[in-house]
């Protein structure tokens, strides 16, 4: 009786050995998968939208027939209108959303609550006004590219330095409100 005994720790202690084994390798494939649903996250929320803004930005440097670009108008300000309404309801549900959470929180939390949404606030800010210096440092670079007299330096000329937000993720482009103007229709390129 004490080999079948035996036999049978051997079986059981390899049989523990593998779900050990299968529950390690397991939770290490789940890390690695919420890894990279995160990367993909990050990577995804690092591209900005095309709102109308920048698509009839794009579009203007297409040579576009007339009705194409009496089309691209009505598209872009239609699409204009739709996210306007969008953006209302979201407002709304955001709204009615922390009316509901407010019910439920005691007044102290309530006030750590505000702060934290100040602070989220105030990081959102900055990462708003880095996008802008960023575009505005792009804007300027490309206009003394485009510029036909450039300084002869010698060669000592130095290529320009990224801004600093190129290190900061930018913010979602802003959807229009009823406050900012509709699309406005895009202007014809002078024929070559």
């Amino acid at each position: 009786m004490g080999r079948s005994l035996q036999v049978g720790f051997v079986f059981f202690a390899i049989f523990v050995a593998g779900i050990v084994t299968g529950g390690f390798l397991t939770l290490r494939r789940a890390k690695h998968i919420q890894e990279q649903a995160q990367k993909n996250a990050q990577q995804q929320a690092a591209i900005p939208p095309m709102g109308p803004f920048v698509m009839r930005q794009m579009l203007g440097q297409l040579d576009l027939a007339h009705d194409q670009r009496k089309a691209s108008n009505r598209i872009l300000f239609e699409g204009a209108e739709t996210l306007r309404v969008l953006h209302r309801e979201v407002d709304f549900a955001l709204d009615r959303m922390q009316d509901d959470v407010d019910k439920i929180l005691t007044p102290d939390q309530r006030t750590k609550l505000g702060k934290l949404k100040d602070e989220q606030r105030a990081k959102l800010q900055e990462q708003r006004e880095a996008v802008q210096n960023f575009l505005k440092q792009r804007r300027k670079d490309e206009a003394a590219q485009a510029s036909p007299a450039a300084p002869a330096s010698g060669g000592n000329e130095q290529p320009p330095q990224p801004a600093a937000a190129t290190q900061t993720q930018p913010a979602p482009a802003p959807v229009a409100t009823s406050t900012q103007p509709a699309v406005a229709p895009m202007q014809p390129t002078p024929a070559h």
